[in-house]
């Protein structure tokens, strides 16, 4: 057991919620991107086609991501794939590894650690997956 924020936590436990946390944070933050990438390109017409971005940043840039072959699948299935979050695939790793993620971000902000990627990432998917939220009032 590992001592955090006042209390103790199972050690495995805790290795294998931040893995699955980080997994679900770095797929939000790809779908982010991706939305922004095909709102930019429908703005300006540039008709970008999104898995062949993600084949070409695998090949010859700094990401170099074995997970950009899964982005451009998902894309080969579904080309108007509205978002990473709804592909099959993803949204089922997405629902696998929520409550792990909730998990390390409720454990962070009690124990006073900033996880501020982590934490903002959790917050997008919950706005993106809920149809009705306070900000509709504004």
């Amino acid at each position: 057991d590992v001592l955090v924020g006042g209390g103790t936590v199972d050690k495995r436990q805790l290795v294998d919620d931040v893995r699955k946390a980080l997994y679900a944070s770095k797929i939000c933050s790809y779908a982010q991107g991706m939305n922004l990438l095909r709102a930019k390109s429908t703005e300006k017409a540039w008709n970008l086609n999104l898995g062949e971005l993600a084949r070409i940043w695998k090949g010859g840039c700094i990401i170099r991501a074995i997970f950009l072959d899964r982005i451009k699948k998902a894309y080969d299935r579904n080309p108007q794939l509205p978002s990473l979050l709804v592909d099959p695939e993803f949204a089922r790793e997405m629902v696998e590894r929520q409550a792990a993620w909730r998990r390390v971000v409720n454990l962070a902000i009690n124990a006073g650690i900033s996880t501020p990627g982590m934490n903002t990432s959790l917050a997008y998917f919950d706005t993106y997956r809920r149809a009705r939220l306070p900000a509709n009032l504004v």
